[in-house]
């Protein structure tokens, strides 16, 4: 992402972030356990995302955000991958005939 657009990431509201963590644990079988974010000495592993986006908690702002920007760039790689395999999948171009 360029510097510019950080800024601009489109926050998701509550709701959506909450329902986006309930998709990776239920759907894609993210292990509750597994750690989704360390600072400090904070560990938020996805089991407690839910509780911290609920209660508004300080950190619950922040998750959102890193919930937000990821969404983000999962559509931009999913885009560009698009776009890769449209190039790949076109056929070669016709060859010239060789004058010998």
């Amino acid at each position: 992402m360029e510097e510019q657009d950080r800024d601009e990431i489109p926050l998701l509201t509550k709701e959506e972030a909450i329902a986006e963590v309930r998709r990776w644990i239920e759907v894609e079988q993210v292990d509750p356990e597994k750690i989704f974010a360390a600072f400090g000495e904070t560990t938020v592993r996805y089991k407690d995302l839910i509780a911290h986006l609920e209660q508004d908690t300080p950190d619950g702002s922040l998750l959102l955000l890193a919930i937000s920007r990821g969404r983000v760039m999962k559509q931009t790689r999913d885009r560009e991958m698009e776009a890769l395999l449209q190039i790949i999948g076109q056929p070669p171009p016709p060859r010239k005939a060789s004058a010998s």
